[in-house]
């Protein structure tokens, strides 16, 4: 196991290429030159030594020359949902969360017996997506059934207005698939994690993440509710790319100031690329940092173990953006684990390059970011786009795979 803290290193002394580095740098640069994206931040580190960080690009669309920093602060998206399980497993750590508990029990406003199943829907089904939850039944149920602006009980100390209200109007949607049979990616499941998080620990999510997570990992420009003052470090994308329309009455655009506010497990953090190699390098080294325990080798090897070794098929429940039609997009991994892809031999994830081994972890976020974490090579990598269109109407085009096999390449020893 590893115990490697980042620091700046040299390409040659980690058992890399430095031409087929600079060649991915290369690669990187030109994708931004060409406009496959406006706003481009790479990091490699292997063996705790960062050997490529560079950022090209604008940091805001209205600017006109390159003013993108290496430590701009990009809105990670899915990317949050790593950071949320490992939250999770802090408290499971402490006696305070149960893994194969129904989730009901922590959010017990949510249990209707009229839903066949949801009481054996548990903790770890929200983790893995496979609680049943479909994203749209849900909103669907939500708006069709019950008035968004109809009267709820105030919200909770700590917990944010709109998820209360979708806490309690929720309550009656039937779940699509019975708990453990199919994995469906759910937001909205990881969203009620955050407010598990917060029950079971007695602080609001985001200070509880800070406190056990961001705080001991040194992740200074991490954020799920990002400061106002933080906010010109932030990196915005050009109206009308995707995710910057709101997506639900609870789910505003990528880039507003009430997404900067809003503290939801599943997607709300906002970070820079060395602040997630860290994170990434915490996981590769079993759980721990600089020294510091921050979990234990059993909550990281439960959070990198899918139940299905490979091949999971894994369902996201999409909206064509063109016709505004549901368009489900099928998603072949390795597996899925805790808040984390696992490559595996089956993945054929387009976002996975395939030159990375099969142990290797990590995430994708709407709007073109992505982390991965390769144990068997010792290497971090991670890709912060603002990404300008969609894979057939659905998922954010972007260029990680062909960086990814330029990075694995360029590992030599």
């Amino acid at each position: 196991m590893m115990n490697s803290v980042l620091q700046s290193g040299v390409a040659a002394d980690v058992g890399m290429d430095p031409a087929r580095l600079q060649h991915a740098s290369d690669l990187a640069a030109g994708w931004v030159a060409r406009g496959d994206t406006p706003s481009l931040v790479v990091l490699v580190a292997r063996r705790g030594q960062v050997v490529l960080h560079e950022a090209f690009g604008v940091r805001h669309p209205d600017d006109t020359t390159p003013t993108l920093l290496r430590d701009s602060i990009y809105p990670v998206a899915s990317i949050s949902k790593p950071i949320a399980a490992a939250a999770i497993m802090c408290l499971v750590e402490d006696g305070l969360i149960g893994l194969n508990r129904a989730f009901i029990d922590y959010i017990p406003e949510l249990d209707r017996p009229e839903v066949e199943g949801l009481a054996d829907a548990t903790v770890a089904d929200l983790l893995r997506h496979t609680a049943g939850i479909d994203d749209i039944v849900f909103t669907d149920y939500i708006l069709a059934n019950r008035r968004w602006e109809g009267d709820v009980p105030p919200p909770a100390p700590g917990q944010h207005p709109h998820l209360n209200r979708i806490v309690h109007l929720a309550a009656g949607a039937p779940l699509t698939h019975p708990p453990g049979s199919v994995h469906l990616y759910s937001s909205l499941g990881y969203m009620l994690l955050g407010d598990i998080v917060r029950r079971a620990s007695g602080q609001p999510f985001w200070q509880f993440v800070r406190s056990r997570l961001f705080d001991p990992l040194g992740m200074r420009d991490s954020h799920y509710v990002l400061p106002a003052e933080m906010r010109v470090r932030r990196v915005y994308r050009a109206a009308g790319f995707p995710v910057t329309q709101s997506r639900s009455p609870w789910f505003p655009g990528i880039d507003t100031p009430e997404y900067d506010a809003m503290d939801w497990a599943g997607s709300g953090a906002a970070s820079t690329a060395s602040d997630l190699a860290v994170f990434c390098q915490m996981l590769l080294n079993g759980g721990s940092y600089g020294g510091r325990r921050i979990l234990s080798q059993a909550s990281v090897a439960a959070m990198t173990r899918a139940p299905n070794a490979t091949g999971i098929r894994m369902t996201f429940p999409g909206i064509n953006a063109a016709t505004g039609k549901r368009a489900d997009v099928p998603l072949s991994l390795g597996g899925y684990g805790f808040g984390l892809v696992i490559f595996g031999d089956g993945d054929r994830f387009r976002l996975n390059g395939s030159l990375a081994a099969p142990s290797t972890i990590g995430h994708v976020g709407a709007g073109g970011t992505c982390v991965w974490a390769d144990p068997e090579r010792e290497l971090v990598g991670v890709y912060l786009s603002v990404g300008r269109q969609l894979i057939r109407g659905t998922l954010i085009d972007s260029n990680v795979d062909l960086f990814q096999n330029a990075v694995h390449a360029a590992v030599v020893d």
